[in-house]
């Protein structure tokens, strides 16, 4: 009779310790030291898109979109990949206005592009198609309000 393997919490954090590979890179004239993932946990990748939904979400809201914050939107995924898959400095509390901040700091001084090329193209491509999936499931759901805030509409103008 085959010996039971029953999953113990040490036997988990043994096969979960696989999954905190990480790399050291060198960023800036200053040399920097960065860690970051070489491999994307599935967690942190969830983390990542929901967060990234809830950043979507407060610009909708807002009613003063202005050029630079939109702009700034197109550069959540690289500050986002950057917040959960590295340790560089980020405030613990931020909101879409700071997020936006500190991604320009980043960029404007190579260190987007330094620590974006420096993730396993792989791992990018894998949380690329969660925030794709995302993307297109909030369009869906932002259509079918609109949808039906047209039909509201309609049924009030036609009941008058």
């Amino acid at each position: 009779m085959a010996k039971s393997n029953k999953l113990t919490m040490a036997k988990l954090n043994a096969v979960d310790s696989k999954n905190n590979q990480r790399k050291t890179i060198y960023v800036t004239s200053e040399n920097y030291e960065v860690n970051v993932h070489t491999y994307f946990r599935e967690s942190l990748m969830e983390d990542a898109v929901t967060e990234y939904i809830a950043l979507v979400e407060e610009l909708r809201t807002q009613t003063e979109l202005d050029d630079v914050l939109i702009r700034g939107t197109l550069s959540l995924f690289n500050v986002l990949v950057m917040k959960k898959f590295t340790d560089l400095p980020f405030p613990k509390q931020m909101d879409l206005g700071s997020l936006i901040s500190i991604s320009r700091k980043f960029m404007d001084n190579g260190i987007t592009n330094e620590v974006i090329n420096s993730f396993p193209k792989e791992e990018l491509d894998k949380l690329e198609q969660r925030f794709k999936a995302a993307q297109q499931q909030a369009a869906k759901v932002i259509a079918e309000m609109a949808v039906a805030s047209v039909a509201q509409a309609q049924e009030i103008s036609d009941a008058s």
